[in-house]
């Protein structure tokens, strides 16, 4: 299929979810062309307990379910994950609302039922792709966040009032110490931090 996503040899891996057991064999068989690991899950609940990040992933999910919704589960992944994996959902033609909901929660895309198989393979070799750049922030984000876990108590205080634009003489002024103090605790943040200058520690923090 031309415009088909290459991974290379990272293993692509489709997460698809659905109460109704035929549309999950359906979509399978929609998705053989992509050579990609599919995951059926009957109940999004089951796969938000076994989901784990990967490279090279995208969930495709019904909105509507019995047990949590599509939307549901979406805000769920949002609040559990640095950067969730993009979302196809499939809707019906009285579910307009409900994919107003979720593209502003930053669902990838969504496809009407009946669903057409070009369509199936064509988006969601594009949320495929879109989850490669994603993996990256993941990695960036999660890096970040080891290295802001190395400061102290004293130096987050001191980071949050560089980040606010306070000079370190109000620093100093507002947590009672010298501006040598103040310039030191700036000194090992910095390191801890892998910045080099002000500029690049308050982009980290933005």
């Amino acid at each position: 299929m031309q415009g088909t996503f290459s991974a290379g040899r990272s293993a692509k891996t489709i997460y698809v979810i659905d109460d109704d057991d035929f549309m999950l064999e359906a979509i399978k068989d929609m998705l053989g062309s992509l050579g990609a690991e599919v995951q059926l899950f009957d109940s999004p609940v089951t796969f938000l307990q076994r989901y784990s990040p990967r490279p090279v992933e995208c969930v495709i999910s019904d909105i509507v379910m019995p047990e949590l919704s599509g939307l549901e589960m979406q805000k769920k992944l949002v609040q559990t994950h640095l950067v969730p994996p993009p979302i196809v959902f499939l809707t019906g033609v009285s579910e307009i609302a409900a994919v107003v909901e979720a593209m502003r929660s930053g669902a990838f895309d969504f496809i009407e039922k009946p669903v057409n198989g070009y369509t199936l393979v064509e988006r969601v070799n594009a949320a495929l792709a879109e989850s490669v750049s994603l993996h990256s922030k993941r990695l960036a984000l999660a890096a970040r966040q080891a290295r802001i876990a190395l400061l102290t108590s004293k130096e987050a205080e001191i980071v949050e009032l560089v980040v606010a634009g306070k000079p370190s003489r109000e620093i100093s002024e507002a947590q009672g110490i010298s501006i040598r103090t103040v310039e030191n605790h700036r000194a090992r943040i910095m390191a801890k931090l892998h910045v080099t200058s002000t500029v690049e520690l308050v982009r980290l923090f933005l």
